[in-house]
């Protein structure tokens, strides 16, 4: 039964992680999409500001990767485990959860930055785009 309920949580974290952390475009530069720049009428300028900000996040976003990798790795091992106590690995997914609040929060404020290099125009042409991928990415 431990061991079940155990398996249980490790694949609904894992689900979490998938969703949260390794989605199919989270990283997908579409200021550099010539179809994307041309229906927002983004500026070279504007571009390479945001590249500038995006770049300046890949290593923090590489980095929660990593941590986040090697804690579902702890965590697997720690489920596997016929001894692991109860506390240890709610503790493990507690980390798991920090890294992937920490990932969220960083992502959201490169984010604000990017949308203050943009116009309100822009930016509601942007979201209007979003909102036509949304149906692909779910």
């Amino acid at each position: 039964m431990r061991i079940s309920v155990c398996l249980f949580v490790f694949a609904f974290v894992f689900a979490l992680n998938a969703n949260a952390m390794h989605g199919a475009r989270s990283h997908y530069k579409w200021w550099q999409d010539p179809k994307v720049a041309s229906e927002i009428n983004l500026t070279d300028e504007q571009s390479e500001a945001i590249e500038k900000i995006f770049s300046s996040y890949k290593k923090q976003f590489v980095q929660y990767k990593k941590q986040l990798n090697e804690s579902e790795l702890e965590l697997k091992k720690e489920l596997r485990n016929p001894k692991a106590k109860k506390e240890e690995v709610l503790q493990l997914i507690d980390n798991i959860e920090d890294i992937k609040a920490a990932y969220t929060r960083t992502k959201v404020e490169m984010f604000l930055k990017v949308r203050d290099v943009l116009t309100p125009e822009q930016e509601a042409k942007l979201h209007r785009i979003k909102l036509r991928f949304q149906p692909y990415h779910r």
